[in-house]
């Protein structure tokens, strides 16, 4: 069973064509299937994992290889009330996010992956002075990573209206794939230098854990 969480996120992306990139979620999106299945088998890629997490756990993807695809992914998933978190490289979002404000279209938030974040940084200050809600990466996973985080937490919120609204079925599901998609951040924020001292927060756990248990007891 899975649920609608009324997110999509629209991800522009010049090279996602390449059969080299994402081949397990194109061979789940049936896009690309011969390129991808024509690929040798070769390590499980972050990236790909991470969309594939997104997509089974909180809300469709659609991609775009150019400024009109984006736009018009945008323009069709807003006539069917849908909320959209978009993903860009800097040099494209610096160019479709006024065009996305001219046509006034309302985007929930903005993931930006860049090589050097001081040569976009001007720009970005600028459109979170305006009241935007952006968010800079220098790595895609690192990107994938916090969105794994956001949508968790975006999920945790959504079943707790559920456990009010008595509907405790829908909420265990909020809650098991809040706790699903907050373990994939765990996993590809894990310093693979065993001396790094970074450890990435387990604090999800402890609110999940008594959430879950009340839905399932409200199920009895």
């Amino acid at each position: 069973m899975s649920i609608d969480t009324g997110y999509i996120i629209i991800w522009l992306d010049a090279h996602i064509g390449s059969k080299e990139n994402c081949r397990q979620m194109k061979q789940q999106f049936q896009v690309g299937l011969v390129e991808a299945a024509a690929v040798p088998p070769q390590p499980p890629d972050p990236i790909d994992d991470l969309i594939c997490a997104m997509r089974e756990y909180s809300a469709p993807v659609e991609f775009a290889q150019t400024d009109d695809e984006a736009l018009n992914h945008i323009e069709n998933n807003l006539a069917c009330s849908k909320k959209i978190i978009f993903i860009s490289s800097a040099s494209l979002a610096r160019q479709i996010i006024p065009e996305i404000q001219k046509k006034e279209f309302h985007i929930e938030s903005y993931y930006i992956f860049c090589g050097d974040m001081t040569l976009h940084r001007d720009w970005a200050m600028d459109l979170m002075a305006d009241g935007l809600e952006v968010q800079m990466f220098d790595f895609e996973v690192t990107l994938l990573t916090r969105l794994c985080r956001d949508m968790s937490n975006i999920l945790i919120e959504d079943g707790k209206v559920s456990l009010k609204q008595n509907k405790p079925e829908t909420a265990l599901m909020y809650f098991q794939y809040a706790y699903a998609l907050a373990d994939k951040a765990v996993e590809y924020d894990k310093p693979k230098d065993p001396k790094d001292p970074h450890r990435p927060s387990t604090a999800y756990r402890g609110i999940l854990d008594p959430l879950i248990k009340t839905a399932k007891q409200a199920l009895q």
